[in-house]
């Protein structure tokens, strides 16, 4: 399975493979009918995030389950479910000034108020010059470099019941394995994977830096930033992205775990259809080509702020 059109057309010709927006239908149908031919799998055989560059075997989750509970092992109650964050740390040399560069403590306000719901949190990373000060015994520093193995991302990444990300690569894998994903300050709606449902992403506030005010999708359109994968392309249209605070971080981790848990609301499935319609209103084509329909969802707080009324 890739993860959208795009990836599915880097794969098709070599393998028999198909994107989660079909297999999103394919599941669906098959819960009612039998379809002999077809088998639905964990992965791809293809890590997403080296998808051009080489093949390599994805186990399957209950292939990692082994793995998975030794890592889990080291919280006082494995058997808790659990949430992955996979943040891209300050500083990384080949783009340290991207605003997905966050320091993990801001993330902790979150983490500890899913351990106070009853889940045991991962922080996965290879290997971090930022570690995490959390002290807390659901909370896990999971650096796969020092503390484990080669492949430990797939184990940890495959069994847990979201994963929060600032679209590091582990948002691929979390997708491959078909787990729900959180994007946390998706300013650029470029990088969000919008042809799976299991993608919902937050948009931060992005402000116009000449007046101060906040910008609503409607101008981010017009200023042609509504497709740009280069932090940069804001500066040079007038805006400025402002990250989210950890108090604001950890409301929105919230709004997404009570989300997940609840059944689907027509509603929101409305407000949804507004900005995806605005959006492909401006990059039918790109999006089209990249991920087919638009099936991924944006935060409704994000809806709200962001969305709901354009300039």
């Amino acid at each position: 399975m890739a993860s959208n059109k795009h990836l599915w057309d880097l794969t098709k010709s070599k393998l028999s493979t198909l994107p989660s927006w079909l297999v999103t239908d394919v599941k669906y149908w098959q819960r009612r009918l039998a379809f002999s031919s077809i088998q639905l799998l964990d992965a791809s055989i293809y890590r997403l995030n080296f998808l051009t560059k080489k093949a390599s075997e994805m186990p399957s989750a209950d292939g990692c389950a082994a793995r998975r509970q030794v890592i889990l092992s080291h919280l006082r109650d494995p058997d808790r479910p659990y949430v992955v964050f996979t943040i891209r740390e300050p500083g990384v040399w080949y783009d340290p000034v991207d605003p997905r560069n966050r320091a993990i403590q801001t993330f902790l306000p979150s983490m500890e108020k899913l351990a106070q719901l009853g889940y045991n949190v991962v922080r996965l990373t290879s290997q971090t010059k930022d570690p995490l000060r959390a002290g807390n015994p659901h909370i896990l520093d999971w650096q796969v470099l020092l503390d484990g193995q080669e492949g430990d991302e797939l184990a940890v990444i495959s069994g847990a019941t979201f994963v929060v990300s600032t679209t590091t690569g582990g948002d691929c894998l979390a997708l491959a394995y078909r787990r729900p994903v959180l994007y946390i300050d998706s300013a650029r709606i470029y990088l969000v994977f919008l042809g799976t449902e299991l993608a919902t992403f937050q948009v931060p506030k992005i402000l116009d830096v000449s007046s101060g005010e906040r910008l609503r999708l409607g101008e981010i359109l017009r200023r042609g930033l509504g497709w740009v994968g280069d932090a940069r392309q804001f500066v040079a249209a007038g805006a400025q992205i402002i990250n989210s605070s950890a108090e604001q971080i950890e409301r929105y981790v919230m709004e997404y775990e009570a989300l997940i848990r609840s059944e689907p609301k027509e509603s929101l499935s409305d407000s949804q259809n507004l900005w995806r319609e605005e959006l492909l209103a401006q990059h039918r084509h790109e999006i089209g080509e990249r991920h087919g329909v638009i099936r991924a969802n944006m935060l409704p707080s994000s809806i709200e702020q962001f969305a709901s009324i354009s300039n």
